[in-house]
């Protein structure tokens, strides 16, 4: 779809968590590993408030998927689309994981920095 609605020349950008984001559970306490990089089946989660307000009074529910950077790579190689870069990045703007610790710039990182949190991605249309 992309790949169509884009001119010769026409760029897509974007920029997302990293899937290994969504392998953690992190409703109960510290997060633990628990869904599979490439999992097929969506991830259920039910939790009281909303990702924007942790204490809105009413149960989110939410279903997910999570999509590895080679399934996304693919999809836009395989459209025609020409990679001009894929970055990955250890600081998020957002406190998606509970303990991340906030930096001097405002953006979000693990206490370890073990792996990234966010990527981005350009492509072309040739």
């Amino acid at each position: 779809m992309i790949a169509k609605k884009l001119k010769k020349g026409g760029t897509f950008y974007m920029a997302e968590f990293h899937p290994i984001v969504w392998m953690f559970d992190y409703l109960e306490g510290t997060p633990i590993m628990k869904y599979g990089y490439m999992q097929e089946d969506p991830i259920y989660e039910e939790y009281e408030g909303t990702y924007a307000n942790t204490e809105a009074k009413m149960v989110s529910k939410e279903y997910g998927w999570n999509h590895g950077l080679s399934e996304v790579i693919n999809a836009l190689t395989q459209a025609g689309l020409h990679i001009e870069y894929l970055k990955e990045h250890d600081e998020s703007p957002y406190n998606v994981l509970p303990e991340l610790e906030k930096t001097n710039s405002g953006n979000y990182v693990t206490k370890n920095k073990l792996y990234p949190l966010i990527f981005e991605i350009k492509a072309t249309k040739p």
